[in-house]
């Protein structure tokens, strides 16, 4: 047995409906709908006065009226005032020679030992010194100078 969706079932219902409530109907006559009293709230403002009523015919919109349109210009602003931009200092000649990360073969508390069999010593929050007095970065087992 197929199960229908829920979308689909609820789609036919819907339009089942509509296609009822319009073949039952009572046709409206425009002679007795204008014989009707226009809507009007009762004296407690919940319910209306009178039921059947019709609604209120519309209201003939009233014409617009000129208004002189004003414009003001908008006030003159200068430019600002062209600062130069300070130079920066020429930047330092690199050797140009970058070295690959050196892989660490033990380490301890005070520091690592690299595959070189240089000692690198721990200064704390992944930085090292090399004997010479150079800080490098130390990053899981590889170090970086």
């Amino acid at each position: 047995m197929h199960i229908i969706k829920p979308a689909a079932m609820t789609a036919t219902l819907v339009f089942g409906m509509l296609v009822c409530s319009n073949a039952w109907a009572e046709p409206v006559d425009n002679e007795e709908y204008a014989k009707l009293p226009v809507c009007t709230l009762s004296e407690d403002g919940k319910s209306l006065a009178v039921e059947p009523c019709r609604t209120a015919p519309a209201k003939v919109p009233m014409p617009r009226r000129p208004v002189p349109q004003i414009i003001q210009r908008m006030p003159q602003t200068k430019p600002p005032p062209k600062v130069a931009m300070p130079t920066s200092p020429p930047l330092p000649a690199l050797d140009g020679i970058v070295k690959p990360p050196v892989p660490t073969t033990s380490c301890d508390a005070a520091g690592c030992y690299g595959a070189n069999g240089v000692r690198y010593n721990s200064l704390g929050a992944g930085a090292v010194v090399t004997p010479s007095g150079k800080v490098c970065n130390r990053s899981g087992a590889t170090i970086q100078c």
